[in-house]
C-alpha cells in the first residue's frame, strides 16, 4: 500500500508541475502573441493586406512586426507595422528574399546565412542579412543591408569576434 501511495503522490506533483509551467508559459506569451495579433489587425485595416501567413519582428532605430501575406488576389504583400506608420510593398514589384539569398550564396561559401528579413535602415526600406564568417581567428558576425527595391548594397555592420 505505501508505494501506490508514493506513486499517486509523485503522479499529483508531476501533473501540478505542469499545469504550473505551462500556465507560466501561456502568461509569459501572451503579450508577445497579442502584439502580434494587434500587427496583423493594423495591416488588414491600414494596407491591402488581406490574409496573413507570418509575422517577424525587426529591430532597429525603429521596431517593426513584419507580417507577411497576401493580397485579394492572392499576390504577396509584405507591411511593415510601427507605432508610427504603417508601409506595405508588393512582393513581386521588389527584390526577393530568394535574391538576396543567391547574393550571399556568391559572395562565397564560407558565409553562414543566419536569418533574412525586411527591415527599415535610416528612411530605406531594406533586406536585412544576419550572417557569420568563420576564419583562423574565430567566429564572426555581420548585418548587411540591401535596397528593398532594387537589391543594391546599403551597409555592412560587423561585430566584434566570438
Amino acid at each position: 500500500m505505501n508505494w501506490k501511495r508514493r506513486i499517486a503522490f509523485g503522479v499529483f506533483i508531476i501533473v501540478t508541475l505542469g499545469v504550473v509551467l505551462s500556465r507560466f508559459y501561456l502568461n509569459v506569451q501572451n503579450d508577445h502573441w497579442a502584439g502580434k495579433s494587434q500587427a496583423v489587425e493594423t495591416a488588414y485595416e491600414k494596407s491591402i493586406l488581406a490574409k496573413a501567413t507570418k509575422v517577424d519582428n525587426f529591430y532597429g532605430d525603429e521596431s517593426f512586426q513584419i507580417v507577411y501575406g497576401e493580397d485579394k488576389i492572392g499576390q504577396g504583400v509584405i507591411v511593415w507595422v510601427s507605432d508610427q506608420e504603417v508601409h506595405a510593398e508588393m512582393t513581386a514589384d521588389n527584390f526577393t528574399e530568394e535574391q538576396v539569398r543567391d547574393i550571399m550564396l556568391k559572395k562565397g561559401s564560407e558565409y553562414e546565412v543566419e536569418r533574412v528579413m525586411p527591415g527599415k535602415l535610416g528612411n530605406d526600406y531594406v533586406w536585412e542579412v544576419f550572417y557569420k564568417k568563420k576564419d583562423d581567428s574565430g567566429t564572426r558576425y555581420f548585418y548587411d543591408y540591401y535596397n528593398f527595391k532594387d537589391g543594391h548594397s546599403l551597409d555592412t555592420y560587423r561585430l566584434s569576434l566570438q
